[in-house]
């Protein structure tokens, strides 16, 4: 019983030594230098200044910071202060469901990106000039430049639809993309099997709440499900989807419709910057600053 009740403190005592071990640092400016360190909970530094900026808040992935070095130069650091991805990017996104994207400046206005994984590892080299992650359906949009055609690939970097689109096709959304070829425009999904048919002027991208997309024929607007179906006519000369209604102009004039085209708010306004359940940000009149406006009672809101 002797023996197994040491084997018990000594367990014990273990555990504490690593809990003890894995207690998280904070950062410390120091004055000489200007630069942040990382010091335990006596204040002694158990990393040394050396970084310009540390953001705790940045990284969205618990445990992991965003630091740049007095290089200008920005990597992660873990909450023990060590440095699991190397201060060589010129800039670095936060972490969303894992990844991370990073880029390394190629020009004054040009960028190469790659992504990072949870552990910090580098899984995609910056090599494209253009990238955006979607971690809903776990894909890059990706092209070698900002205005050269664009494709898709997986999270390992694969390629699942070559770069073939135009540059300013629009944002995936549950699966499918609309996108523009030889100055047409259609949806595809993630197989470049086609959805919607080439025949548009433009798609814009599909609303996630409402699961229409705006949609230009013949010069006017209207609105389509995720299937190609018309569920707006081609009536409008602009149209943007907030949340539960679309912003709609028509006659020089916005208003706000709901996905079935009644009216919610009346066609009198000079323009609408944002649309909520309940109320709407709008101008009456050029010039003129916007204000909030209750989208029952057409109302201004604190009147």
């Amino acid at each position: 019983m002797k023996s197994l009740k040491l084997i018990a403190i000594t367990v014990s005592l273990s555990v504490v030594q690593h809990i003890a071990v894995a207690q998280s640092v904070s950062s410390k400016l120091d004055e000489k230098s200007g630069l942040y360190g990382f010091v335990d909970a006596d204040d002694k530094y158990v990393v040394k200044p050396m970084y310009k900026e540390v953001d705790f808040n940045f990284g969205y992935k618990p445990g992991l910071s965003k630091v740049i070095n007095k290089n200008g130069k920005a990597g992660f650091v873990d909450e023990q202060g060590k440095e699991v991805v190397k201060c060589k990017y010129d800039e670095v996104e936060s972490f969303e469901k894992g990844y991370a994207i990073v880029k390394i400046k190629t020009g004054e206005f040009d960028y190469k990106h790659g992504l990072l994984d949870s552990t910090g590892k580098e899984i995609i080299a910056p090599k494209y000039g253009r990238m955006e992650y979607y971690p809903n359906d776990k894909v890059l949009i990706v092209g070698d430049e900002n205005a050269s055609n664009v494709g898709v690939i997986d999270l390992t970097g694969k390629m699942i639809i070559a770069p073939q689109y135009e540059f300013w096709s629009k944002r995936i959304s549950k699966g499918i993309w609309p996108v523009g070829k030889n100055n047409i425009c259609g949806v595809v999904n993630l197989k470049n099997e086609i959805i919607v048919p080439f025949t548009y002027e433009m798609i814009e991208s599909y609303s996630d709440d409402l699961n229409v997309a705006p949609a230009k024929k013949d010069g006017k607007f209207g609105l389509i499900d995720r299937k190609g179906k018309v569920v707006i006519p081609f009536m409008y000369a602009d149209a943007w989807p907030s949340g539960d209604y679309i912003a709609v102009k028509k006659d020089n004039k916005w208003g706000v419709i709901s996905v079935d085209n009644k009216i919610i708010l009346p066609f009198e306004y000079a323009s609408i910057s944002s649309v909520g359940k309940k109320t709407a940000w709008v101008a009456k009149n050029e010039n003129e600053s916007v204000y909030e406006i209750d989208l029952a009672t057409k109302q201004k809101v604190g009147k």
